[in-house]
């Protein structure tokens, strides 16, 4: 990798060598004044230390934790629950989570699934009730809460009262609305209109939140007391658990104490691949965006990308081809790893990789119109699974012991279900609806059914050099996220990008799995490239110039040969960066 201040670097090293009585360690490197690539205000450098996330207020109780003598994963935790306060229409403990943690001293790396689970009266037998009457019939038993805590307990360093006693005096205190809040709040508004306890919540006396309001949560802050003082069964089986259950049943869905009570976050296999000489780690199924971007690393590794050069017809070309293939097969064989068996394996293996080059990358410079999955795997049926809408967010973070998360969390559409149980300031997820319904076949694997896992293409990860990780990385924007972090793994590993210029790079991305085959091109690429995707095949659609459905994402990465730490996040919604 190379980094712009590299040249400085090794005229301070030349000196050491001539000046025996000078050392120079990472410590005394002096930081840039300017974060190299940090056009916006993005991003942050330091020595030690560093976290990324959607907002300003959700980064600095991340900091904070860390100043404090927390850990990455105390900090991570903070941060997820802070987001479910500042990020409302993307995070919510009424959502979902994974959550991928490297910890040094033990060399360790470790992936927490919490996705979550359909009700156990959903099925066959229930669908059509489900599909006529929506609204509470939607939901599923929520995992974000019991993957955090369960995450803090096993290997965190803090309290429950240290990790959420910020998020508290925040949500009693309020702040000012950002730009991506105003958003999610406007584009929602009818929806939170339509429940009574959302509109009390999450409108300003019945109208859109506007920029810079004022915005405080003290029903939020009562439930995180609950949290803090209760833990998981307060959740899952005390009385917050049966508010939220009564309410649903207030109002027609499905949702039980029981179903409540019976759901467990999972600490899951991670899945690697190498990549010109690193390893990549990241989260399986119920991930079905994990395995597809290992494949598609996989088959792009066949490749001189470098001698193509960034963000050529080529380049891009083969990028979305790539992801076309791997793609197919994340809709097409994956599901809940605990009903079924899949194919996991053989999709991430490099023989396979090597077969969908050799066989369904086109050679003409075309497009091959069929999107096809991989033949003869072995696997009896096909899950197809529903490409997923919504919101989500993420969080990186790096401390200075050497520990990593990589955090992403979503509540699946703006608000999710726009269900707010009385007294407990979060949104009730709804994802029955972006799970299963669409799916005809009644033998699918993914058809609903109680207990199933919801299937996400949220993916965090890390990228590991010479046995320790360098990198976590991880990206909101559903179908988008595997590309999104893919193509920032080859502009800072492939095209020696620093981390923040590389985020900042403009993308084209395939996003959509129905025909016609578009690519999404976002303007600040040559329109020479974007005619040239065109004319092999592309329908090309224009977008803004900073596009969130095309990933927003945040990473920290540690420069071995400074030792310093830096920290990158996407302009596409305004991430806020800090380290020390």
């Amino acid at each position: 990798m190379m980094f712009t201040m590299k040249k400085f670097l090794s005229i301070l090293l030349v000196m050491a060598l001539l000046i025996p009585m000078v050392a120079v360690t990472a410590a005394e490197v002096s930081l840039p004044e300017t974060v190299p690539g940090d056009e916006f205000g993005n991003a942050a450098v330091g020595h030690k230390a560093a976290v990324v996330s959607a907002n300003e207020y959700t980064t600095k109780i991340g900091m904070d934790i860390l100043k404090a003598g927390g850990n990455a994963v105390d900090a991570a935790v903070a941060m997820v629950f802070a987001n479910s306060l500042t990020e409302p229409g993307a995070s919510s403990l009424g959502g979902a989570s994974f959550m991928t943690i490297y910890l040094k001293d033990k060399n360790e790396y470790i992936c927490i699934e919490a996705m979550e689970t359909a009700p156990a009266a959903a099925g066959i037998d229930t669908l059509d009730e489900i599909n006529e009457k929506k609204g509470a019939m939607l939901l599923t038993v929520p995992g974000q809460v019991h993957g955090a805590l369960s995450a803090l307990e096993k290997y965190g360093t803090m309290t429950r009262a240290q990790v959420l006693d910020p998020v508290i005096a925040l949500a009693d205190n309020g702040f000012p609305v950002h730009i991506s809040f105003e958003e999610r709040a406007s584009a929602a508004f009818d929806l939170l209109s339509g429940n009574e306890e959302a509109k009390n919540v999450f409108t300003n006396d019945g109208l859109p939140f506007a920029l810079d309001d004022h915005f405080a949560n003290p029903d939020y802050a009562n439930t995180l007391r609950a949290i803090r003082d209760g833990g998981i069964d307060e959740f899952y089986k005390g009385k917050l658990a049966q508010t939220i259950v009564d309410e649903v049943q207030r109002l027609g869905g499905i949702l039980t104490m029981e179903d409540m009570a019976n759901f467990t976050s999972v600490e899951r296999e991670p899945i690697k691949t190498t990549y010109h000489g690193y390893e990549v780690v990241t989260q399986g199924p119920p991930s079905n965006g994990g395995a597809p971007m290992l494949e598609m690393l996989n088959i792009l590794e066949n490749y001189d990308l470098k001698a193509m050069g960034y963000n050529t017809f080529e380049y891009l070309f083969v990028f979305n081809e790539a992801l076309r293939l791997a793609m197919a097969d994340g809709i097409t064989y994956f599901g809940d790893p605990d009903f079924y068996t899949l194919p996991l394996d053989t999709i991430i293996s490099k023989e396979y990789a090597k077969t969908r080059f050799e066989q369904d990358m086109p050679k003409d410079w075309k497009i091959n119109p069929t999107l096809v999955p991989g033949k003869e795997l072995p696997f009896e049926k096909k899950v197809t699974a529903t490409p997923e809408s919504g919101s989500t967010t993420h969080v990186s973070v790096i401390d200075e012991f050497g520990n990593m998360v990589s955090a992403t969390h979503t509540i699946g559409g703006y608000f999710g279900s726009g269900i707010v149980a009385p007294g407990t300031g979060f949104p009730l997820n709804a994802h029955l609806q972006n799970q299963f319904l669409d799916i005809a076949e009644k033998d699918n694997p993914n058809f609903v059914q109680g207990g199933l896992r919801v299937m996400s293409t949220m993916c965090p990860t890390l990228v590991v050099k010479d046995g320790e990780p360098i990198m976590a990385v991880g990206s909101p924007g559903s179908w988008s996220i595997p590309p999104a972090i893919v193509a920032i793994i080859n502009d800072v590993l492939i095209f020696d990008m620093d981390l923040q210029a590389a985020i900042n790079e403009p993308r084209a991305i395939f996003t959509n799995f129905r025909a016609p085959i578009r690519v999404t091109a976002e303007p600040r690429i040559d329109q020479a490239v974007l005619d040239a995707l065109a004319e092999a095949g592309y329908e090309m659609n224009a977008g803004r110039d900073w596009n969130t459905g095309l990933g927003s994402v945040a990473a920290v990465l540690v420069d071995k040969e400074s030792g310093l730490v830096f920290a990158g996040g996407d302009n596409r919604r305004q991430y806020k960066s800090l380290a020390y």
